[in-house]
């Protein structure tokens, strides 16, 4: 089986700090594999999803997603593939805070002219009420708590039901009960959907569920 990922960075640097990250760092995933990425803070693991979700291409090295050569592909297909095949629950992931929080959720939707597809409803459906977000959709941003938005903008990662779902501390500002809701979904989306999950965590009981773990250690 191919890899849907095949990562090699021989570098990437911090060019405020004038440090080096991710040397000779070198990665593979297969579909459907379940990944957990640990490690103190500012080894580079947020940087690494950037990466991964081609946010951030200022490194030296090549990556191979879909078994294509991202550098080749165009700006109009890499933010194809950003809303269609890539989730986002990253920690810079802000909602907009003049919409609701139904339309924040279904923004990937209006992107890829699917917001009014019945499968598309019947899966948001699904989403909202499996994290209990139904009685906030009105609402909008500012009106939540940070509990609520962080549930909300998971939801947003996973409505487009894409091949990898990036998740940067999904479950940090979560209480247990929430935080149990969140891993049984990320994790039934891989079942249903052998959707890739890559998760940056600090909780090792969220990082040991998944089926392969990466400690990320500081260059020396």
């Amino acid at each position: 089986m191919n890899s849907i990922i095949e990562l090699d960075i021989k570098q990437k640097m911090y060019k405020k700090k004038e440090s080096v990250i991710l040397q000779d760092f070198h990665l593979e995933v297969e579909p459907g594999e379940k990944l957990s990425i640990t490690g103190e803070s500012g080894v580079g693991k947020t940087t690494l999803l950037n990466i991964l979700g081609l946010l951030d291409n200022d490194y030296q090295g090549n990556y191979t997603l879909f078994d294509r050569v991202t550098k080749n592909l165009s700006q109009e297909k890499l933010a194809e593939w950003r809303n269609q095949k890539i989730g986002f629950v990253l920690q810079e992931s802000s909602l907009i805070n003049s919409i609701t929080i139904e339309d924040n959720i279904k923004l990937p939707l209006m992107y890829a002219r699917l917001e009014k597809d019945p499968v598309a409803e019947d899966h948001f459906k699904r989403i909202t009420s499996k994290i209990g977000i139904e009685s906030i959709l009105k609402k909008k941003p500012l009106e939540c708590s940070g509990g609520q938005k962080s549930r909300a903008v998971f939801a947003r990662g996973i409505m487009m039901k894409p091949k990898i779902i990036l998740s940067d501390e999904p479950t940090a500002s979560l209480d247990s009960e929430n935080k149990t809701r969140i891993i049984e979904l990320l994790f039934e989306m891989n079942k249903e959907f052998n959707a890739t999950i890559i998760t940056v965590t600090h909780d090792m009981d969220v990082a040991n569920r998944h089926d392969r773990v990466i400690n990320l250690e500081r260059n020396e």
